[in-house]
Order: structure tokens, then C-alpha cells, then sequence
């Protein structure tokens, strides 16, 4: 039983977080071909890359969203991952402007290693690890 059956909730069976743009061309290569996630719907001016098995970043055209796009952008997408060295490396090899550089220093009982880049439409994308302190 998962655990929202336990507390009595209906079922989510995924999750969408959505960006808004002017054009999708750039961000629909940036989290298709260097991010390199796995694009699995399009209808034109809304794209689903998949984040994990049941997480997505929505791409929308904002002549066509709910939401226009904004000079502000207040969300950030984050992805953990435990192999946060070979996802930096990636990125590095792709040619990515990073924000804040991968930084694996423990030294000061840090809770998470992370870097942190911005896509095409100015939208925060980190990478984290959570780190063990035992």
C-alpha cells in the first residue's frame, strides 16, 4: 500500500511541473538533447520530458498556456541524483553556463552537494545530492 492509500488520500499517479515560454525551441533541446531526458508528449506548444518514472517537466508556449511568461522566474527545477559527479560532468561536456559549480565539500556538515545551471528561458535547473553525516 503506497502512502497516500494509507492516510486515506485518492492516488496521484505522477507528477508535472510546468514552464512557460515565447519560442520551445531552445528549452526543447536543452531538456531533450542535453539534459538528454526522454521526451514523451507533444502536441506542438506543450512538450513532457520525463523527469523519473513518474515526474515531468512540461514545456507549454505561453500564446497557448494558462500562464504567460514573466521576467521573474520563480521555480526552480530540481533532480537529486546519487551520481551527481557524472551528471556535472555531463553538462560540463555539453557546454552548460553554470551558476554555482559542483562543490562536494563535507567539510562544513553540508546536508547536500549541488550545482545549478539555467535553461534556455532563464528557469533554474539543480542537480542535488543528499549527503550522509554520520
Amino acid at each position: 500500500m503506497d502512502v497516500a492509500t494509507a492516510r486515506g488520500l485518492p492516488p496521484v499517479n505522477s507528477q508535472v511541473t510546468f514552464l512557460y515560454y515565447d519560442d520551445l525551441a531552445s528549452p526543447e533541446r536543452f531538456y531533450g538533447e542535453m539534459l538528454g531526458l526522454e521526451k514523451t508528449f507533444d502536441k506542438g506548444w506543450v512538450k513532457f520530458f520525463r523527469a523519473t518514472e513518474h515526474s515531468y517537466i512540461g514545456l507549454v508556449e505561453q500564446a497557448k498556456g494558462h500562464h504567460n511568461t514573466s521576467e521573474a522566474k520563480s521555480v526552480m527545477v530540481s533532480l537529486e541524483s546519487p551520481e551527481l559527479e557524472a551528471w556535472y560532468e555531463r553538462m560540463k561536456a555539453k557546454g552548460v553556463d553554470f551558476v554555482v559549480h559542483l562543490d562536494t565539500d563535507m567539510s562544513a556538515g553540508r546536508l547536500v552537494s549541488t550545482f545549478l545551471m539555467r535553461d534556455p528561458g532563464g528557469y533554474s535547473v539543480e542537480f542535488f545530492r543528499f549527503n550522509r553525516l554520520d
